[in-house]
C-alpha cells in the first residue's frame, strides 16, 4: 500500500485505541467504586449486588483489553508498513 494509506490507517486506528483506553479507565473507575461499595457494605444483599456489578464490570474490562491488544498489533502491522514505504518514496 502507499504512504497515505498506510498513514490513514495509523489515524483511524489511533482514534480507535484512545477510546477504547477511555473506556477502559471510566470503566476502571467504577470497578473500584463497587469494590468499595462490598467491602464497606454492612448487609449481605448490599455486598452481594455490589460483587456482582464489579465482576459484570470486571469482564468487560477484561473484553476490551482483548480488543486494545487487538488494535495495538494492528498499529504495529502497519507502522511498520509505514516505515517501508515511507523509506521507498524517499530514496535517494
Amino acid at each position: 500500500m502507499g504512504l497515505a494509506n498506510e498513514a490513514g490507517y495509523l489515524y483511524v486506528y489511533s482514534k480507535e485505541l484512545a477510546a477504547v483506553n477511555k473506556r477502559i479507565q471510566r470503566l476502571s473507575n467504577r470497578a473500584e467504586k463497587h469494590a468499595r461499595k462490598h467491602s464497606n457494605a454492612s448487609d449481605e444483599n448490599e455486598k452481594r449486588k455490589h460483587q456482582i456489578k464489579h465482576s459484570r464490570i470486571k469482564s468487560e474490562i477484561e473484553r476490551l483489553l482483548k480488543k486494545h491488544h487487538k488494535i495495538l498489533q494492528r498499529i504495529k502491522h502497519h507502522h511498520t508498513a509505514f516505515y517501508h514505504s515511507l523509506g521507498k518514496e524517499h530514496r535517494i
